[in-house]
């Protein structure tokens, strides 16, 4: 079977999205799928064992401008390079994932083909959360083209029920909807092993987000270290992600370095699936992974620390009370309520069999979103759809 997967945004701009396409796309390739990745941008990735291709860029800009800025539909350009690029590889489905202007772009020529397609949102694609200006539907242009376009997708996969709720809202038939989550490779994860941190007199906390600063919650750091302090807590604070050096611009940040271990990114150019396996390491040298996203539509640093039998503690909230299980796998605090977060954080510091007995849950609690599973899974879906 020959599948298209478009993505929206890929490597080097680091994220979950690009994270799951490329490792079940890897997974697809070994199980004997043709996968080719279309790309609007070149990409720094050489550890594929699928083939990318990067779409002509100076059609789809011009197809593109004139679209979004003068709302003038001359798709009919981009016609004879798309049925080109059908006749040259014969593809069975395209699959879109994180779309953006072009992608919808992309999708209505392809139904003009009468081309199979599915579709997997990944957040900011769908989700709207006004409070922190986050989602793409706040651009009125982006959610008129979306909604029109919705209709002709032949199917969704939705990685949580957050993202089901939004595409039953807009419309979409429940009939088109299957369940499709984001996934980690366990097998690699189990390769390495735990740091025994019972007998450690400091607190590890870790905490893996790229610099957004209200979306990922990092704006409130500063006041759970505080508090923190105040409670006499002995801790090392963990902050990995893409731009998070941007945290030491902040003079609590720069006043309190001892306290941090501020990684600006693990890239990964030479292991075949994501995690890298220093990121796994720091996560299994960790006693709690620290969530304060105010909003994901599936957290991939969830599964990631799971599979690390790291618990997790998170505000309650879209996309994390669908992984996260209070005191089974981790703690859940009431949105906005920092001094009850603190206040669990010091109860671990104290005791830290609070998150020990938790650590098998932690594991047992994501197989289902394992690498292979969720392969064998989406081949089943591509066979019903084709």
């Amino acid at each position: 079977m020959k599948i298209a997967f478009i993505s929206g945004v890929f490597f080097p701009e680091a994220g979950g999205a690009q994270v799951q396409i490329h490792n079940i796309a890897n997974r697809l390739t070994k199980l004997g799928l043709n996968i080719k990745l279309f790309l609007y941008n070149k990409t720094n990735i050489k550890n594929n064992n699928y083939s990318i291709v990067v779409l002509d860029k100076f059609i789809f800009n011009l197809v593109y401008l004139f679209k979004y800025y003068f709302n003038i539909n001359i798709f009919f350009l981009l016609n004879p390079y798309i049925l080109k690029l059908i006749k040259k590889y014969k593809i069975d489905i395209w699959h879109f994932s994180f779309l953006n202007f072009k992608s919808l772009i992309l999708i209505n020529i392809l139904k003009n083909f009468d081309k199979k397609v599915v579709v997997t949102f990944h957040g900011i694609d769908i989700q709207i959360d006004r409070s922190i200006n986050y989602g793409y539907r706040l651009n009125k242009k982006y959610d008129i083209f979306l909604k029109s376009t919705l209709k002709k997708i032949d199917r969704f996969t939705y990685i949580s029920d957050t993202i089901k709720d939004d595409l039953l809202t807009l419309g979409v038939h429940e009939d088109k909807l299957i369940y499709f989550p984001n996934s980690v490779n366990i097998e690699k994860f189990e390769k390495y092993s735990s740091l025994d941190l019972k007998k450690s007199k400091i607190l590890n906390l870790i905490t893996v987000a790229r610099f957004a600063e209200k979306k990922k919650g990092l704006d409130l750091v500063q006041n759970i270290c505080e508090n923190l302090i105040e409670n006499k807590v002995n801790f090392k604070w963990k902050i990995i992600g893409e731009n998070t050096k941007f945290l030491l611009q902040n003079k609590f940040f720069k006043t309190h370095k001892h306290l941090f271990n501020i990684i600006n990114n693990i890239e990964n150019i030479d292991e075949e699936y994501f995690p890298h396996s220093d990121l796994i390491k720091h996560y299994k040298s960790s006693d709690l992974y620290v969530n304060l996203s105010r909003i994901e539509s599936f957290g991939v640093t969830y599964i990631e620390s799971l599979a690390s039998k790291v618990p997790i503690i998170s505000f309650s909230g879209k996309g994390s009370d669908e992984i996260v299980k209070d005191k089974i796998n981790g703690i859940l605090i009431n949105k906005d309520d920092i001094l009850n977060f603190t206040d669990k954080i010091c109860k671990i510091n104290d005791n830290k069999k609070i998150i020990d007995d938790m650590r098998d849950n932690c594991l047992n609690s994501i197989k289902k979103f394992d690498l292979d599973v969720n392969s064998y899974n989406l081949i089943d879906i591509y066979k019903k759809l084709n």
